[in-house]
């Protein structure tokens, strides 16, 4: 149900560890209880989550974030996969795990996040993830 990314100003100019110090970011402010976490996002960010419409701008993508931790997910973790640059983006897979307090596997999936620099940080701009899970 989560998918990923955060805002990095890394002066490497490896792609794969410029999103790795973007994703610890995000994963920590989501672990901490989502605050801010919308500005990790490009103003004209999209998200689309699954079962849901395209959710527009960091304003908008915020609630997204709050309700599932506050639905019980506390412990995100990413992991990169890839990062390649696109111009002046870079397109990052990747895989997720979702945990409850308890530290029980709530999702895994795979997901995709476009990046974009935003007033000079990488910011997320297209967001989207689904599970790996079997249906119930």
């Amino acid at each position: 149900m989560i998918c990923v990314g955060v805002v990095a100003q890394s002066t490497s100019t490896d792609p794969k560890a410029t999103i790795v110090a973007a994703n610890k970011k995000f994963v920590d402010i989501f672990n901490k209880g989502t605050a801010g976490i919308g500005d990790l996002y490009t103003t004209d960010a999209e998200l689309y989550p699954p079962n849901s419409e395209v959710l527009k701008g960091g304003t908008a993508i915020a609630p997204y974030w709050k309700g599932g931790f506050d639905m019980g997910i506390k412990n995100l973790k990413l992991e990169t996969v890839s990062a390649d640059p696109a111009g002046d983006q870079i397109v990052e897979t990747g895989k997720y795990t979702l945990a409850g307090a308890d530290g029980k596997t709530m999702d895994t999936g795979k997901y995709i996040v476009v990046w974009k620099k935003e007033n000079g940080e990488w910011k997320l701009f297209k967001d989207i993830w689904n599970t790996s899970m079997p249906a119930k």
